[in-house]
Order: structure tokens, then C-alpha cells, then sequence
């Protein structure tokens, strides 16, 4: 995996690749797309955020079995690591993303790169934080994106349950909001996706038991990996035990089961 510093490659270089922006999916290698799969199994270099959190390895964990494909056949990709500091501050962010748009243009001006995030790459991804410094450096930037299964509608097919219905309102919103702005989203929307609820679901739970929707709340953590957990049982979960990729799918007009 190569980390360092950015590449020399200057607004004359021509680009000689294509960006591919591939949602891995949830964690199951099995939800990875017949595109993703195809491009993945072909690109010379892959590009994965890394950070603070796991997200990263995780993604590198779904597409484990093509990269072992890939180095029986002798045709192993270059792997770039791309670091996206978990912080607020607007200036280390600023400075990541022209580090790792930098890195991006070094390679694509070798041939085509796959950046790879765990679920749909266009949705809470760090893939729009690349795209930003990447097109503050140079544009056009030849890009594709490649969808990828959002964690909450796998969750959803765990659950066996609809995710909406008829002419129900669907909100997904981080739960790390103030939790005015929950019981907000919760008064408007019949269904609610909370995600990233690891370090507030106490606070959440609180609310969700005040507005008495524990009983058509339900649990999803880790979906689509080995130590997945589903729970519709919210008091039997320790805070404590709760890890980074959970959230909670509310459904105010109940469950079909």
C-alpha cells in the first residue's frame, strides 16, 4: 500500500485514465456489482480512504477474494492509500484533499484508477471530499461512478421488512445532529434511518422510548459481515457495545412482522 507524498504530476501531464468511483457495498462481498467487479478486476492501481476509523480496510475486505484473483493471475493492482483525517477543521481537511488530489493525478496520468468506499460511493463518502480537491487542482477529470448497496437498504433486507411504502417519507440522517433536530425529522418522516449512531445512542434511544417508538424501532449493525447483529429489542443493547457502523431504521406505522 503506498502512502506518501503527492505526486508531481502538473496541469500539462495528460491524463492518460479514468476515475472510477466504486461503492463496495455494506460489507458482503457477495452485494459487490457485476460493473464493480469487472472494473476492479482490470484497473492497475486502487485507490482506499484511510483514517481514524476502519471504513477503509473494510472496504478493502470486500474485494479481498478479486485481489487474490488477481495475484494468482500475476496482475496484482498498485494499491494507494489516501488518508481523510476525521476532524471538522477546515484547513487540515482542505490540505487532505489537495494531498490526495495530487496522488490521484500521479496516477491517472499512468493509466486508470478505482477508488473504492464502503457502501454507494456517493452517499456520506469520502469520495466527494476526493472529487472537491481533486477538481480544485484540475478539470474536466474523466470520472465514472459505480452505484454501490447502501448499509440501510441491506438493513432493510435483513429485516425483511419494506423500507417505505405507498406514501410514506423516508428520512436518513446522521444521529449525531443536536437531538432536537431527531425528534424533528421523527415528527415529519414515517420511516427514519438514523445512522452512525455509535457515540449518541443513549441519547437516541432516550427519544426514541419518549416518543414511544422503541417496540417499531430496529437494530443493524456490522450488515452484511460476520459479526453482523439485528436486534428489535433496543434495551438489550449496551451503549458501550455499539460499533461504528450501526444505525437504527424507525418505522412509526409499524412492522409488517
Amino acid at each position: 500500500m503506498t502512502n506518501g507524498k503527492p505526486g508531481s504530476a502538473s496541469e500539462e501531464e495528460p491524463l492518460r485514465g479514468t476515475l472510477y468511483g466504486i461503492g463496495v457495498g455494506p460489507g458482503d462481498p457477495e452485494l459487490l456489482t457485476l460493473k464493480a467487479a469487472r472494473i476492479l478486476g482490470e484497473v492497475p492501481v486502487i485507490a482506499v480512504p484511510t483514517s481514524y476509523s476502519d471504513a477503509g480496510s473494510m472496504a478493502m475486505e470486500v474485494i479481498a477474494p478479486l485481489l487474490e484473483e488477481r495475484k494468482r493471475s500475476h496482475r496484482s493492482p498498485e494499491i494507494v492509500s489516501l488518508l481523510f483525517p476525521m476532524t471538522r477543521d477546515e484547513t487540515v481537511l482542505r490540505e487532505a484533499r489537495m494531498r490526495n488530489g495530487e496522488l490521484l493525478l500521479g496516477a491517472l496520468s499512468r493509466g486508470d484508477v478505482a477508488f473504492v468506499a464502503l457502501g454507494d460511493i456517493l452517499f456520506y463518502s469520502t469520495f466527494g471530499n476526493l472529487l472537491t480537491g481533486l477538481f480544485a487542482l484540475r478539470s474536466p477529470v474523466p470520472v465514472e461512478v459505480v452505484p454501490g448497496v447502501t448499509s440501510y437498504s441491506a438493513a432493510a433486507g435483513r429485516l425483511v421488512e419494506p423500507l417505505v411504502q405507498g406514501s410514506e417519507r423516508l428520512a436518513v440522517l446522521p444521529a449525531v445532529y443536536d437531538p432536537s433536530e431527531i425528534e424533528e425529522v421523527l415528527e415529519r418522516f414515517e420511516v427514519v434511518v438514523l445512522m452512525k449512531i455509535n457515540k449518541v445512542f443513549a441519547s437516541v434511544r432516550d427519544i426514541l422510548e419518549r416518543k414511544n417508538l422503541l417496540d417499531r424501532s430496529a437494530f443493524v449493525s456490522m450488515v452484511g459481515r460476520p459479526e453482523e447483529r439485528v436486534s428489535r429489542t433496543l434495551d438489550e443493547l449496551a451503549p458501550g457495545s455499539v460499533p461504528y457502523m450501526s444505525l437504527l431504521v424507525v418505522r412509526k406505522n409499524g412492522w409488517l412482522k
